[in-house]
């Protein structure tokens, strides 16, 4: 079984960790409002009623969150004196559990079928999270005894759903995937205002994926084609100039990467990159239009993401050698009608 421990991940992660964990939930006279915490968290919109139960199982690991970064179920009803445990299912890399208020923490785990247990007491709500996944919306809640919560869309103790978490007599859990995959996850608004955007396309176990620039969206000719995928650390991303409506880039300023911007089909810019994270990329010109993108690489945002450059010549991709300028990526010009000289788009 693989597992880290608290202090090697922080080593990727221990500014993630200064501000993953926000957001306290707000407690009232008669109820605690969860609306804030879970705001991100697919499948948090309803309460599954596992009460009456001596164990209680939570996947981690489940589909969600723009990968395989849920909790399942999000948000569970126990009575006092349940032990809860949380199962991994082996998805979406090395995921914890650690509550919000910091009463219990898990180790880190990836292989499937790791567990952590919790016995809860005395009637609270217990928000925790993912501590890695956390801004991604890897969190969730226990709401022990007769408390009333108020969720995201307004429902709570009145608004509950049948029981779905697993007595941990079979390890199974039947857990609602159209909740959890309900609503996609627009990486804090970054592809809010992308209209072809539906759903982040898993391209794990590939050595090569393309991405079309200039596809057809956002009014126009204004899109990457896929606008979002999840590969393994060390696939090679290559862009494909398909459009015509004006001159298109791709940059990413955060990561550190940029190609040049190009009118005209066939050009291309290829990338690899080093280690788990996220880049957030857009074209410069239109991504106020909504041409804007999402790589979400291994783990999701645990360290920081690096791009290896790759060479694009005769067809043929190689990963640039040991001492090549990182972010650095060659287009390759393929059809005459690219003109650098024009710029009336």
């Amino acid at each position: 079984m693989t597992t880290y421990s608290r202090r090697e991940m922080l080593v990727g992660t221990g500014a993630l960790m200064g501000s993953a964990l926000l957001a306290r939930p707000a407690r009232a006279a008669d109820a605690t409002d969860l609306t804030e915490w879970l705001a991100k968290t697919d499948g948090a919109d309803t309460v599954v009623d596992a009460t009456g139960r001596d164990e209680v199982v939570v996947e981690v690991g489940t589909a969600g969150n723009g990968g395989d970064f849920g909790f399942s179920p999000a948000v569970v009803r126990v009575s006092p004196e349940t032990t809860v445990t949380w199962k991994w299912t082996g998805k979406g890399g090395s995921h914890n559990v650690v509550a919000e208020d910091g009463t219990f923490e898990s180790e880190y785990y990836s292989d499937a079928g790791a567990t952590f247990a919790q016995t809860v007491s005395t009637s609270d709500v217990i928000p925790y999270a993912c501590a890695p996944h956390s801004a991604m919306g890897m969190r969730g809640a226990l709401v022990v005894g007769d408390v009333e919560v108020t969720l995201p869309g307004g429902t709570g103790a009145s608004g509950e759903a049948g029981a779905s978490a697993s007595d941990g007599s079979t390890g199974e859990s039947e857990s609602d995937e159209t909740s959890a995959d309900a609503s996609a996850q627009s990486f804090d608004g970054w592809l809010a205002g992308t209209d072809n955007y539906d759903g982040i396309k898993d391209h794990r176990g590939e050595s090569e994926v393309t991405i079309e620039v200039g596809a057809t969206g956002n009014g126009g000719e204004f899109a990457f084609e896929p606008a979002a995928i999840h590969i393994d650390p060390g696939t090679v991303v290559r862009w494909e100039w398909v459009g015509t409506a004006g001159a298109y880039d791709v940059m990413d300023e955060q990561v550190g990467y940029a190609s040049d911007q190009l009118r005209g089909t066939g050009h291309e810019y290829a990338l690899a990159f080093d280690g788990d994270g996220l880049s957030k990329y857009e074209c410069t010109k239109y991504g106020d239009k909504g041409m804007r993108g999402v790589v979400l690489v291994g783990d999701g945002p645990v360290d920081v993401l690096t791009p290896q450059g790759v060479g694009v010549a005769a067809g043929t991709v190689g990963l640039a050698t040991a001492g090549a300028v990182l972010g650095v990526g060659l287009h390759l010009r393929t059809m005459s009608e690219y003109d650098p000289e024009r710029d009336d788009n």
